[in-house]
């Protein structure tokens, strides 16, 4: 009988150390720049998409942001914020898939550093736009607080 012990082990091993990072292996320059080429035009459509729903929501809330009721005012503050948080995570996003496929051209030992880097990089970028709606959010309450005076 076939012991599959030891092959299954060594799967089982290299799928671990695989997902940690350990078994990551240097791409080949063609490959990088294929899949670099592929995260950037993911990137440019994501963000297209992303930037022209902003413009319908700016559309749809025009009539709202000119408003004299502070309540319609502030819900156009924060659609809009909302709208402006989307392009900016998807940014993000796109950057961080870049980034990585950067690392992925580096000689293995220089990856984990790598992708912790992008990682780093996309939490700060995550933790801007959170800020930035946050403050928008903040000044949509202002706002609508105005309509119960």
């Amino acid at each position: 009988m076939l012991d599959l012990k030891k092959p299954l082990a060594a799967a089982l091993l290299c799928g671990v150390l695989a997902a940690t990072g350990a078994c990551s292996k240097q791409e080949t320059a063609a490959e990088a720049s294929s899949d670099m080429a592929k995260a950037q035009a993911d990137k440019a459509e994501d963000v297209s998409d992303a930037l022209k729903d902003r413009s319908e929501v700016v559309a749809d809330t025009a009539a709202d942001a000119a408003s004299t009721d502070p309540d319609d005012r502030g819900d156009a503050i924060e659609d809009r914020a909302e709208a402006n948080y989307n392009v900016a995570m998807t940014k993000a996003d796109g950057d961080l898939k870049i980034a990585k496929q950067a690392c992925d051209a580096m000689p293995a030992a220089s990856q984990s550093a790598c992708n912790k880097n992008a990682e780093s990089a996309h939490d700060a970028a995550k933790a801007q736009a959170k800020a930035t709606l946050d403050a928008a959010k903040a000044r949509s309450d202002a706002v609508q607080k105005q309509d119960n005076r």
